[in-house]
């Protein structure tokens, strides 16, 4: 049980970092992916779980941004999840 909720706590903290990234509600995903690029990678966390995590839905936004450059940034987040 304490795997269980440290996983919801897990991410439920990625959803809130993927959202995050996204700082301004009227970005585009074509803005979004110009700043993933000049930001670079995102640092690790030190723990293997929540950083396939990040790189799981960093990939899936960027796909769905690639996809849809003129979408909104926060709609990527969102499919994301």
């Amino acid at each position: 049980m304490k795997i269980f909720f440290s996983t919801i706590i897990a991410t439920a903290a990625l959803v809130g970092a993927a959202q995050a990234q996204v700082s301004d509600p009227m970005m585009t995903c074509e803005q979004y992916l110009e700043l993933s690029a000049k930001a670079g990678p995102t640092p690790k966390t030190g723990d293997a779980t929540m950083d396939k995590m990040a790189a799981d839905i960093e990939a899936k936004m960027a796909a769905y941004c690639k996809a849809n450059p003129k979408a909104k940034a926060i709609e990527a987040a969102e499919k994301a999840m």
